[in-house]
């Protein structure tokens, strides 16, 4: 059918806005209770950052971050912008992800996600030229100090959606 969206919800289809995705993931209660928050978001969707505040809440009983607020902080931010910077096109899925737990995490906790466009357009074209492609993105979670208090890696899996296909290439025969 023209003209119909590949969104679940009207919410789906505001995720795409930086501004708008700031404010549901503040307000998804999973991510709202784990003391996650978008704190930067850049509107070309290259840039973005999570904070965590640690909260009794959210502590281990060491008083330090508990390790599924610190491993759910990690897995919102790049599949977004990844997602937003290729297009509806394209759906985009964490397939695998590992955390390394370096150091105890107390305060404030935040992570950088850089997601440059050069970087983007060269998932897009292997995308569209193989179907299908995954990227390992890694990212640290630091404290006040500077100090890596985690580090994740994400297994993402980018492909055309179903109802799109890639171009052929050329059969090399007339």
């Amino acid at each position: 059918m023209a003209g119909v969206k590949n969104n679940k919800t009207v919410f789906h289809g505001w995720l795409y806005k930086p501004s708008r995705f700031r404010l549901l993931v503040g307000l998804y209660p999973p991510l709202l209770g784990a003391g996650v928050r978008v704190s930067h978001i850049a509107d070309d969707w290259t840039s973005g950052a999570i904070t965590v505040r640690v909260y009794p809440w959210t502590a281990n009983l060491h008083g330090a971050a508990f390790g599924g607020a610190l491993f759910s902080a990690t897995d919102v931010l790049y599949g977004m912008m990844l997602a937003a910077q290729l297009g509806r096109r394209f759906e985009v899925w964490t397939k695998a992800a590992s955390i390394d737990f370096q150091a105890p995490g107390r305060g404030r906790l935040e992570l950088r996600v850089e997601l440059p466009n050069d970087e983007a357009e060269r998932i897009r074209d292997e995308a569209t030229r193989e179907g299908v492609t995954q990227v390992i993105h890694h990212v640290d979670i630091v404290d006040s100090s500077g100090t890596v208090v985690a580090g994740a890696d994400h297994t993402m899996r980018i492909r055309l959606r179903a109802n799109d296909t890639a171009p052929q290439a050329p059969s090399g025969k007339r």
